[in-house]
């Protein structure tokens, strides 16, 4: 495929996904916890991103703490953490990551990039290539925030 039409499919891919996020999301429920929504729209490595989830905080403290630990422990790795910062703007090959991360080695990229990829941060749309899946772009973002939110408070 050329450049353009690999463009084309990844901006299209990541609208679908926005679009899915919004069928899948469980519908908020009514009850006395109130609602918790995030989202927004961004511009990242050439694509359009639009996002918003609604979800109610009783349901969201309903959910099983293990699998919540292990994408937060994943993310929550320095080098990782600057692996998604990488792959969010977009798709990325193996070596241009271990130039851009100053690796002398792949092999510690290797280990970073099959613990995001357990967690749903991480896929591999092509051999050698790795990326933020659309349908994580906008959780990394808001991983982000919270981070930024909690550890700039006064």
């Amino acid at each position: 495929m050329s450049d353009e039409t690999d463009d084309r499919l990844l901006a299209l891919e990541a609208r679908v996904a926005a679009l899915e996020a919004q069928l899948a999301a469980p519908a908020p429920r009514a009850d006395d916890s109130g609602l918790f929504t995030y989202g927004g729209q961004a511009s990242l490595g050439g694509y359009e991103w639009s996002w918003q989830v609604s979800r109610s905080p009783e349901w969201l403290l309903e959910q099983p703490s293990a699998q919540l630990a292990a994408v937060l422990a994943a993310a929550g790795h320095p080098a990782r953490f600057e692996i998604l910062k990488l792959l969010v703007a977009g798709p990325k090959p193996i070596t241009e990551l271990q130039a851009e991360l100053g690796l002398a080695s792949p092999g510690q990229l290797y280990h970073h990039l099959k613990t995001l990829t357990a967690a749903g941060l991480v896929d591999q749309p092509e051999r050698g290539v790795y990326r933020v899946p659309p349908k994580a772009v906008f959780p990394v973002l808001a991983l982000a925030a919270a981070a930024v939110d909690v550890a700039h408070q006064s």
